[in-house]
């Protein structure tokens, strides 16, 4: 992974969050997600959680479909929605909370690619934190695809 990207960025920012917003992650599964794709995706975010600071909560909806589709009516992997901070870099604010929605159907996805739409999402996340996200903002893949191989391989 490059030095200078987003999740690395992001590690070192010296941030004002507030009391009421936690770290970490905030997850939730749809009914109708296959107990094992729960499980693996639980192990995913604990392991992102291990290795990577999470200063602003990031709730995650895990919600059972094939496809999301964008305010442009382009079918997506995941959506991010985030809020514009007025006083960044302060977070105090729960309504200010970014927020990822990801749709989990195995029938049609792999594991990784699962894993590679929440990559994807995360490094949204990242730049959301280091004040760099807006409609173009574009995840290197290169990255995000270091990270889902080294879960995988850690796995393993």
């Amino acid at each position: 992974m490059t030095k200078n990207n987003a999740w690395s960025r992001a590690q070192s920012l010296e941030l004002k969050v507030a009391e009421n917003i936690c770290s970490g992650f905030d997850i939730g599964f749809e009914k109708g997600i296959d107990a094992g794709m729960e499980q693996e995706l639980r192990a995913f975010v604990g392991w992102l959680e291990s290795r990577y600071r999470f200063p602003v909560t990031l709730w995650v909806d895990f919600e059972y479909k094939h496809y999301l589709v964008s305010r442009a009516g382009k079918r997506v992997g995941y959506l991010f929605y985030w809020s514009d901070v007025t006083a960044y870099p302060v977070f105090d604010c729960k309504d200010d909370i970014p927020q990822i929605r990801l749709p989990v159907r195995t029938e049609h996805s792999t594991l990784e690619a699962i894993l590679t739409s929440l990559t994807e999402a995360v490094t949204d996340y990242y730049a959301w934190l280091c004040g760099e996200l807006n409609e173009e903002y574009a995840a290197d893949e290169d990255d995000v695809r270091e990270i889902v191989q080294a879960y995988l391989h850690d796995r393993a």
